[in-house]
């Protein structure tokens, strides 16, 4: 590819996907670092480490790193570069960015907060809502909650609640990250549509990197 992509993701329970979206990539052939600049840091429990503090550790062919400033981001050398906001980003790393994903679950007053943000930036985003719970509110009432008076929802994911792809977010925070081979089919489908559309690939070659990543697989 000619031009490196950055990719920002904030908001609740982004990590996983960080984590899932750059091994697909990396078993693509791209060249892949994924940077936490989290408050929570998160990324810290999941991906193995060893004891002495490097700036950069290497983890099946992923370079992970932590709390780079947004002006510097356009001087790593990689074809990828996704990057965990956190819950609340600065505008400037916003406007950093190639592709934004929102990500946040049903919770009335993270609808309003961020509709706010989203607002304020002006720019376009992609909304994963996570943990849908049908009982309780539809996806589609959150979705046009969301979208009140806020034009900026390019394209929107929607995650049913799943006690699978809870175990294994809890999961890699403990045990480290080895594979995803448990997560729900929506949950599947999602990190492969997204890849497609990041990388323009054609469907075969996305779903053969992703069942070498989903099985803890580098290429």
């Amino acid at each position: 590819m000619s031009e490196k992509k950055i990719i920002g993701l904030f908001g609740v329970g982004q990590t996983d996907i960080c984590i899932y979206v750059a091994s697909i990539l990396q078993n693509m052939g791209y060249r892949v670092c994924v940077v936490d600049n989290s408050y929570e840091q998160a990324m810290h429990y999941c991906i193995p480490h060893p004891a002495e503090k490097l700036l950069t550790i290497t983890y099946k062919k992923i370079d992970y790193e932590r709390l780079i400033p947004a002006d510097s981001w356009q001087e790593k050398d990689y074809d990828y570069l996704i990057v965990d906001l956190g819950v609340w980003p600065s505008e400037e790393a916003l406007r950093a960015c190639t592709e934004i994903f929102l990500v946040m679950d049903c919770a009335v007053a993270q609808i309003y907060r961020y509709r706010e943000l989203m607002k304020r930036a002006a720019l376009p985003m992609s909304v994963i809502l996570r943990d849908v719970c049908a009982e309780a509110v539809s996806a589609r009432r959150v979705f046009g909650m969301l979208q009140e008076e806020n034009c900026f929802v390019v394209d929107s994911y929607v995650l049913p609640l799943s006690e699978e792809d809870i175990a294994c977010r809890f999961y890699m925070q403990y045990q480290g990250y080895q594979s995803f081979s448990h997560l729900s089919v929506p949950f599947e489908k999602m990190l492969v549509k997204i890849c497609r559309e990041l990388c323009g690939c054609e469907d075969s070659i996305v779903w053969r990197s992703f069942k070498q990543a989903r099985k803890g697989a580098c290429a």
